[in-house]
């Protein structure tokens, strides 16, 4: 199984995903504070995380290849997923 997450998009309207949604409840903190350190997360556990990568609007990528700024579905692996879940604990269950 994997889990999806949006990609990094600042300055942007966050896109609701289920561990955005479940971060924020848990530990009552902001989407954008949420958002952001769950990439800070999973950038820490590197590149072997990410499954696949799929554009948010595919009909936008289509018309505009080369545009380098195309939000993305990313989906990790479970277990990236539960060390993101364990970070958060780690850093927020303290507050």
């Amino acid at each position: 199984m994997t889990t999806t997450i949006a990609s990094q998009n600042h300055g942007r309207t966050i896109p609701a995903y289920d561990l955005l949604d479940e971060m924020t409840e848990r530990y009552g903190i902001d989407r954008r504070e949420a958002h952001d350190s769950i990439h800070a997360f999973l950038a820490d556990l590197g590149e072997s995380a990410i499954v696949t990568e799929t554009p948010q609007r595919p009909e936008l990528a289509d018309d505009n290849p080369r545009d380098v700024d195309v939000d993305v579905w990313i989906e990790i692996t479970d277990e990236a997923a539960e060390q993101i879940r364990e970070a958060f604990n780690a850093v927020y269950a303290q507050a």
